[in-house]
This record gives C-alpha cells, sequence and structure tokens, in this order.
C-alpha cells in the first residue's frame, strides 16, 4: 500500500499538464523516482519547451519524502519555471519551495516560499510559515505567519514589506495582526 502511495505521488510529482503543449510545440521530459528504504523517495523532473512563436520555457521540479520511525513523514518539494520570450532576454523566473513535517501530536509544520521575478524586473517573495498543534484533548492550535516583499528593482532593496500573523484554536480565530507595508531595506532580506 505504502508503495502504491509513493508511487501516485512520484507520477503526480512528474506529471506535465498536456494541455501546456500544442501541436506547433517542441517539448523535451525527463523524470527520475528513488525510492527509499524507509518507505519514502525522492523524485526529479525536467521539461523544455519551445512553442510556435520561439518562446522557450523549462520547467524543473524535485520531490524528497523521508518517514520515520513512527510513520511520520517529511516531504520537500522544490519547483522552478524559467520563461523566455523568442528575440528577448527578459526572462521570467518562478520558484516554489515547499517543506512540510508531520508531528507525532497530528499536527504538522510548513514552509512556503515563492519567488517570482516579472518581465518588469519586479522580485515578489513570499514565504509563509504555518505550525498546527493537536493537544491532549484534540484542541487545534494553528499559527501562520506571513510575510510578502515586492521590489521593483531586484536587488536595490527598495521594496515594501507586509508582514501578518493569524492564529486560530478549533478555527476561531483567536489573534489576528497585519503591519502596513514598509520599504524594505537590507536588514530584513
Amino acid at each position: 500500500m505504502k508503495i502504491a502511495i509513493a508511487l501516485l505521488s512520484a507520477t503526480a510529482a512528474l506529471t506535465i499538464p498536456v494541455y501546456a503543449f500544442s501541436a506547433d510545440e517542441s517539448a523535451n521530459v525527463q523524470g527520475n523516482v528513488q525510492y527509499k528504504d524507509n518507505g519514502g523517495y525522492s523524485s526529479s523532473s525536467s521539461a523544455q519547451e519551445t512553442d510556435a512563436n520561439g518562446d522557450k520555457s523549462t520547467v524543473k521540479q524535485s520531490q524528497d519524502v523521508d518517514v520515520d520511525s513512527k510513520g511520520n513523514t517529511t516531504k520537500h518539494s522544490y519547483s522552478e519555471k524559467v520563461t523566455n520570450p523568442a528575440g528577448s532576454n527578459n526572462e521570467k523566473k518562478q520558484v516554489t519551495d515547499v517543506k512540510t513535517e508531520q508531528k507525532d501530536n497530528g499536527g504538522y509544520s510548513k514552509t512556503v516560499k515563492t519567488k517570482d521575478i516579472n518581465q518588469g524586473g519586479t522580485d515578489v517573495t513570499t514565504k509563509t510559515n504555518t505550525d498546527v498543534n493537536v493537544d491532549s484533548k484534540g484542541n487545534v492550535t494553528k499559527t501562520t505567519q506571513s510575510e510578502k516583499t515586492v521590489d521593483p528593482k531586484t536587488g536595490l532593496f527598495s521594496g515594501q514589506t507586509t508582514k501578518s500573523e493569524t492564529t486560530t484554536v478549533n478555527g476561531q480565530v483567536v489573534k489576528q495582526q497585519t503591519n502596513a507595508p514598509n520599504p524594505a531595506n537590507s536588514s530584513n532580506q
């Protein structure tokens, strides 16, 4: 059963949407899956495509799953997509990095980092940390902290940062805080 679940998960991680490629495009897709003794696996895939206009895209994905002696999993996924319009050096890059760890009490911790550099050069970075704990009475406490920085001149630290934090207990908000955008500087980057 664990092998079937791992195989389905690995297949899903390696799947490149078929609708992304039309008849006038070329594509090259490669993938690899390695199973671990602990029930986890590592997978990677890459795809390159050129559309009818000559625009090029490259997608790289990887996933690493480990299972501890109690059956809790740690999952790390990484994805990078680069799009380069034909006749231009104006790339668009999207990076997503996700790490999830199951806890003994039924909770989990999850960190999601995304970075998007659009064709105008704007760098948008978002980091979200979610921590879920379940106490002995079954009460679920969830704390989510997010930070989003929008930097119109990548690397010049002229952007704005918004921070928020929300805590819920059994689905009811007990704390919610958002800080208005402040100019970013090198000390909080």
